[in-house]
């Protein structure tokens, strides 16, 4: 098993140095999309107000709209995704990546930028067309092509790594940023344009925001200069598509050998016991383990442009029409669609939608729940990165302890923790049930998630993965409604207490000792935010509102409530998971499809 290991490790890193540059990409790419993902909806209702351009912090953006415009993004990037994924195959990695980045960078810098709900819009949605096509797997797909079978566990698994450590970066830096950082006002009186452009005050989320884009612009640059479309071949290690002669002749016959990101011999002076007896000193290596000694021949990797079908020649030289692949992907659909396998995975997909709401409430009620209760000062985005740091450290653990467990022996439990985990919130309605919910809802989905990927993987059929991972991806289709649901949930049990806040969202926790009454020795305080009055007028006796519970105004809500709704929202995944898929799947689904089939 070690030897495997060390194998496996080896192949790795004879594999081309241009590897590292996509997990570089996949890092950056993650940190643009946690980036904005953590942070946008107290973003968007603390920060922007409306069109009129009023400066009244009651124009503040509500939940509703805010969950509204957030669906409505939802359904964009749905659209956007599914023509993205077809657009990769036939122009390549690096165009669509280069495409979607341009795009990106304008949107961010606009969503940086704006103050008001119309450049927001234009922002959001513009957004949908570079966030959609860097959102689909883009740099993934270019990984696959340059790992091999035996390699491409590993290469997926660092790939994984890379996401989630990018995610709690995003965490650790937008809380650092919170905590230390202090508003910066820019007024540049040389140029009213300049100033109506990019004037105004920075908060440390929008300073943020800011560095997001920097992100992006830096993966632009490295994406142009070094992002190439490259494809790996080992002739001992092959891919079931170049498995027959047919497929083999699409090889193209100037084919180079592979720059491997470590040299043979440095690898031999780690990883052997004694020189090779052989002529050929990279052509085999022998290795020590446990007091064994096992020699295994060295793979001999080949590099070669990926052909797109956007290039692709027929037999007779000319080139293939993109209509005849859009004809192919109908006809692959119309085969999938008739499969029983498609149907238990698309119901399968349904079921868990449930469940998957505390993903999407963990962006959108968690951050607005702890800011308007618990003040500006916890670190909300560091109790996120919980579930970032365990879906980094876990699976791999998890994986190795299941692996010979049946695959909805081990979902089902997973789904049943993961649904009761906002139980904590509900109970203790503060800082530490939140911690308890990210850690409870982690340990069920590291059960119940990569398994339902490996189900879905064994279930695709050959030559058709990637569209069956489209449509098995279905519950993607109620991600707005999810989102809608989440920004009523904030409006009804987890309102704004914008009375007490200024423009930019921070609360009037600052008093300004203004006059004292001689009759009565009352003195009286107006509450400031660290940026700007707030009309707010109290005796000495009162303090100004650091939180929302603070505000004398605001219609407090039983914060328990959301949490209970979502706890019962949630546990319907894991009771029809159980009896909803044996009973249907099983029988009542596969007998239509069988019958359809056979029409």
């Amino acid at each position: 098993m070690k030897s495997q290991t060390i194998s496996t490790i080896h192949r790795f890193l004879l594999l081309p140095s241009h590897i590292l540059i996509i997990l570089l990409l996949e890092f950056l790419n993650s940190f643009r999309s946690y980036g904005i993902r953590f942070v946008l909806y107290n973003y968007i209702t603390n920060e922007f107000i409306s069109s009129d351009g009023s400066s009244n912090n009651n124009n503040n953006i509500s939940d509703t709209q805010a969950g509204t415009l957030l669906g409505a993004k939802s359904l964009l990037d749905i659209a956007f995704g599914l023509s993205g994924s077809i657009l990769v195959d036939y122009i390549g990695v690096r165009r669509v990546s280069l495409v979607a980045l341009s795009v990106a960078l304008v949107s961010r810098a606009i969503l940086a930028l704006s103050r008001t709900t119309l450049p927001l819009y234009v922002a959001l949605f513009v957004s949908s067309f570079g966030d959609a096509l860097l959102s689909i797997g883009l740099y993934r797909v270019a990984l696959k092509k340059l790992s091999t079978p035996k390699t491409r566990p590993l290469c997926f698994g660092l790939s994984y790594a890379c996401s989630n450590m990018a995610g709690i970066c995003v965490a650790v830096v937008v809380d650092y940023m919170r905590k230390s950082l202090n508003d910066v006002h820019i007024d540049i009186h040389s140029s009213f344009v300049v100033n109506s452009m990019i004037g105004g005050i920075y908060t440390p989320i929008r300073q943020f925001i800011v560095l997001t884009w920097l992100v992006l612009f830096i993966t632009f640059i490295i994406a142009y200069f070094l992002l190439e479309d490259w494809t790996v071949l080992d002739l001992e290690d092959l891919d079931e598509e170049y498995c027959n002669d047919d497929d083999m002749k699409r090889i193209p016959v100037d084919i180079l050998p592979a720059k491997p990101m470590v040299r043979h011999d440095i690898l031999q002076q780690y990883f052997t016991h004694e020189a090779p007896g052989t002529d050929d000193e990279t052509s085999m290596l022998n290795i020590s383990a446990e007091g064994t000694k096992d020699t295994y021949k060295l793979p001999d990797y080949k590099v070669f442009r990926t052909q797109y079908a956007m290039s692709n020649e027929n037999e007779e030289g000319t080139q293939i029409h993109p209509f005849k692949g859009v004809v192919h992907v109908v006809k692959q659909f119309l085969t999938i669609i008739q499969l029983r396998a498609t149907w238990r995975v698309i119901v399968f997909s349904f079921v868990s939608v449930p469940v998957v709401l505390q993903w999407t409430a963990s962006d959108m009620v968690l951050p607005p729940f702890l800011e308007r209760r618990f003040g500006e000062q916890i670190p909300i985005y560091t109790i996120q990165s919980i579930h970032m740091l365990g879906c980094l450290v876990l699976p791999p653990f998890v994986q190795a302890l299941t692996s010979q467990i049946e695959d909805f022996r081990v979902i089902i439990p997973g789904l049943s923790l993961m649904a009761v985990s906002p139980i904590f919130v509900a109970v203790h309605p503060n800082v530490m049930g939140a911690c308890l919910w990210q850690l409870c809802m982690t340990l069920g989905q590291v059960f119940w998630s990569p398994r339902q990927d490996s189900w879905t993987a064994g279930l695709a059929p050959v030559g058709m993965e990637g569209l069956f991972f489209a449509i098995g991806s279905s519950r993607a289709l109620l991600a707005p409604l999810g989102d809608w649901i989440m920004g009523v949930m904030n409006s009804k049990y987890n309102p704004n207490c914008i009375t007490c806040r200024d423009s930019v969202g921070h609360f009037c926790s600052n008093p300004m000792t203004i006059s004292g009454d001689t009759e009565t020795d009352i003195e009286l305080i107006e509450c400031w935010s660290v940026q700007e009055r707030c009309d707010i007028y109290l005796d000495s006796s009162q303090d100004c509102p650091q939180t929302c519970n603070d505000c004398p105004d605001w219609n407090a809500t039983n914060p328990s409530t959301v949490w209970h709704i979502l706890v019962l929202i949630s546990i319907t995944s894991p009771l029809l998971g159980e009896r909803l898929f044996v009973y249907y799947i099983h029988f009542h689904v596969g007998s239509v499809c069988f019958y359809l089939s056979n029409l």
